[in-house]
């Protein structure tokens, strides 16, 4: 009923239900490539590609923006499948981002419990890509309309690679990215391991602007048949007065056109009714090129083992109350 290999028509299947890129055969690779052990299924309008993850209180089935149901019957049938499979893996509890179009009101009838946070972003920003360019371009800001039209004039040319040595170009301005803003980043092995996984597959490509023949911004995009995904972006402080950014996201997304894909999806934006929001920068910035907000429903949970799953969440709730006071 499930197996450890995507079934051959996998993307197929994945296509016709319209999942997600972390639902993909090519995810799965990159998992495999961390050393994590990946399960497949499918059956009449659902899927999901699920990943044993191992931590401290137990381990746990996880479905990166899955499964992916059309209809309540196909939901049902595929969170049984999963939970069926859960407790062959003897995990502790199942992680899930249903896509489907139930509402989260119906999500308590299947046992579901609201993680203690969001994985993957909650909501995301895409944009449709089946229209006229003009369109798409009207629709972004005016200053990103300027700062695309003029970026030749200021010196700045844009590429895309496929080779994963490359990707130093990337790991030199994340780095710098994450010391000016004091934030966390994956380490170098991650990003080394997901381009070495994913390029070769056609899943992955590294976006470069340069300036007089040097690198000043790139961007890492995941790519689907039918999706470009805004995965990972940074730049050199030094050229901030050049914008680099901007006008690279807007090529991004008429290449993506270009190649015959229908949506841009942005990754991850601030919730709609958070103005404070800690992601409400870049959130601004996303919106500015034009798009819809989606909702991915978020994260929730379904106990497998209900002594280690209920220790689990004491000790994460524990954790956090630690971290307010």
């Amino acid at each position: 009923m499930w197996s450890e290999t995507a079934p051959d028509d996998w993307r197929t299947i994945q296509q016709n239900l319209n999942a997600h890129f972390l639902q993909s055969s090519e995810w799965a690779e990159f998992q495999r490539a961390l050393k994590r052990k990946v399960l497949f299924a499918s059956g009449e309008g659902w899927s999901w590609m699920a990943i044993l993850e191992k931590g401290q209180l137990g381990s746990r089935l996880y479905c990166p923006y899955g499964p992916t149901a059309n209809s309540w019957q196909a939901f049902t049938k595929a969170l049984s499948v999963l939970t069926a499979c859960a407790k062959i893996q003897h995990v502790a509890y199942v992680r899930v981002e249903p896509q489907t179009p139930l509402e989260e009101a119906d999500f308590s009838d299947f046992k579901l419990v609201k993680a203690h946070r969001d994985i993957q972003p909650r909501y995301t920003f895409v944009k449709d890509l089946t229209r006229p360019e003009n369109e798409l371009l009207a629709e972004m800001s005016a200053t990103n309309r300027n700062l695309y039209r003029t970026a030749g004039n200021k010196g700045l040319r844009f590429r895309s690679s496929i080779h994963p040595d490359e990707v130093a170009i990337f790991l030199g301005m994340i780095h710098e990215v994450a010391g000016r803003n004091d934030i966390v980043v994956h380490g170098d092995w991650y990003y080394k391991r997901m381009v070495e996984a994913l390029m070769p597959l056609g899943a992955l490509k590294l976006y470069i602007a340069e300036a007089d023949g040097q690198p000043v911004a790139s961007s890492l995009v995941f790519d689907s048949p039918t999706t470009r995904y805004y995965a990972h972006a940074a730049n050199y402080a030094a050229a901030r007065k050049l914008h680099p950014g901007t006008p690279l996201l807007a090529h991004m997304i008429f290449d993506a056109k270009a190649a015959g894909q229908t949506h841009f999806d942005f990754f991850g934006v601030s919730p709609p009714d958070e103005p404070s929001h800690r992601w409400a920068g870049f959130t601004q910035f996303k919106e500015s090129f034009g798009g819809e907000v989606v909702d991915m429903h978020g994260t929730w949970e379904i106990s497998v083992n209900k002594i280690f799953y209920n220790t689990y969440r004491l000790a994460t709730k524990a954790s956090q109350l630690r971290l307010k006071h």
